[in-house]
């Protein structure tokens, strides 16, 4: 089913008047049982022994597994049903407790999983998970931990990675059991968690925010093709020194960086390539033997390549603008200054940009559509999240500009594909260039970074098929 090994029944949801045994011999895969109170996270209202004798009713009706919280005494008796699976669990709905390794001694016995399931409100909040499973002998003391919280889903499949011996996913994430709790066919499709082990290298994006991307469904899929045993997740957080720190370095293997962190991880880097150094941000990082990682930036060729497609090839004599001052908006004035453009730069403050346009020549103006009409660019690059996924997508920068017939435009964001800004542009005759354009380009050379091997664009743009990407608007 979907590439789930067994399927829990929480019956806390379930009518207690029902007989299981026609249900359970019809879903076709072990069934494990759970019943959860109030307390931990379930709706069961009932006695402690109404609880009890609806978790031996399934038992014996067919189900072989069953999970009983910290606090259950109870045992079913093994003489009367075929359990195959036992399963003690914690949960905690607050944070993360500092005595995880006690926890896990006390409910750890022979022949019982142990499961702890903590809430972390930033990925970095689950540092001691981390260091739990580094600490925990998988074969004397099988342990499943993970996080839950909106940004700590991808703690699942790194404990897998680890060496849990289980996974949880939804049958459906509009039905999930928790907020959050990803699909069973999106961990054993795109990040295989079936195949993880010690040896899978571990890649992801950086970032705030992070789970909107489409690295994962890219880079993934690129790892399969090319044969790498190698996972990557969005890491969605706003201590990234934190979570470089948590993750087992030697499993760390490389990472994109996205906004806000891009110039912010620059010092974490070892070394830098040029264009990394030329605009003050890394976009990629790659882990080196012994300790840290170099820092490059594929954006300024994700640009730069996006625009040739679209005809920006000879840029003498000619004006662009770029709309943005963080490194992104850097980026892209480096690359059109490589195209021979000359660059001005509008945003609403000019410190972040000050020293890269004094150093290149770059040309700085007030964020306005006065301005932008007087300088009549012939190639205008949008580097803001204004009109991106999360936001108001009918949001534009400056909407009362209308670009004359034929100039380039190229809007940085690429969800949705088709923003406010390019369909306005393409209305009023502009040559428009989507953001997935340059993502595509950029993701090529990360793939190539992170692997040592090339995929065309065109396969590239295939691993989409499916995604956000492939139906957005």
């Amino acid at each position: 089913m979907l590439g789930a090994d067994w399927l829990e029944l929480r019956l806390d949801v379930w009518s207690t008047r029902e007989d299981l045994t026609p249900v359970i011999e019809q879903i076709g895969l072990p069934v494990l049982v759970a019943c959860r109170t109030p307390e931990d996270g379930g709706q069961f209202r009932g006695t402690l022994t109404a609880r009890r004798e609806l978790l031996t009713h399934a038992l014996q009706a067919g189900a072989e597994g069953i999970d009983l919280e910290q606090w259950e005494t109870w045992t079913p008796s093994s003489g009367r049903t075929g359990i195959k699976l036992r399963i003690r669990s914690f949960h905690s709905f607050t944070g993360v407790p500092k005595e995880l390794h006690r926890i896990r001694d006390e409910l750890s016995t022979q022949g019982t999983i142990v499961k702890l399931v903590v809430t972390a409100h930033d990925l970095a909040d689950a540092a001691p998970v981390f260091e739990l499973l580094k600490n925990t002998n998988q074969e004397e003391q099988p342990t499943a931990a993970f996080a839950m919280g909106r940004a700590a889903w991808p703690t699942r499949v790194l404990s897998a990675a680890m060496g849990a011996p289980l996974v949880y996913g939804s049958i459906d994430e509009q039905e999930a059991t928790v907020p959050d709790q990803p699909s069973v066919a999106m961990l054993a499709e795109l990040f295989r968690v079936g195949s993880l082990s010690p040896k899978t290298q571990w890649f992801g994006l950086i970032g705030n925010p992070a789970l909107h991307s489409l690295g994962p469904w890219l880079h993934n899929r690129a790892f399969r093709r090319l044969g790498v045993d190698a996972v990557y997740l969005p890491l969605e957080t706003s201590r990234p020194e934190a979570v470089l720190a948590m993750l087992p370095s030697g499993c760390l293997a490389g990472f994109s960086v996205t906004a806000p962190h891009k110039e912010r991880m620059l010092d974490a880097c070892l070394h830098v390539s040029d264009e990394a150094a030329a605009v003050g941000a890394v976009n990629t990082m790659l882990a080196v033997p012994g300790g840290g990682f170099h820092g490059y930036n594929t954006d300024v060729l994700g640009v730069r390549s996006a625009l040739e497609s679209a005809g920006a090839i000879d840029g003498e004599g000619h004006r662009a603008v770029v709309l943005g001052a963080g490194g992104a908006a850097r980026a892209g004035a480096y690359a059109l200054l490589q195209l021979g453009y000359q660059v001005t730069i509008l945003a609403r403050s000019h410190e972040p940009v000050r020293a890269f346009a004094a150093q290149f020549g770059v040309d700085l103006g007030s964020l306005s559509a006065a301005v932008l009409s007087d300088l009549d660019p012939a190639v205008i690059v949008h580097a803001t999240p204004i009109g991106s996924y999360g936001r108001d997508e009918h949001e534009r920068l400056l909407p009362d500009y209308v670009p004359r017939p034929g100039t380039i435009v190229h809007d940085m964001v690429y969800r949705p594909v088709q923003t406010k800004l390019l369909r306005d542009s393409q209305a009023a005759g502009a040559v428009t260039v989507p953001g997935v354009e340059m993502f595509l380009r950029q993701a090529r050379s990360q793939v190539r970074l992170f692997t040592g091997q090339d995929l065309s664009e065109s396969v590239l743009r295939g691993f989409l098929a499916g995604s956000a990407v492939a139906t957005a608007t």
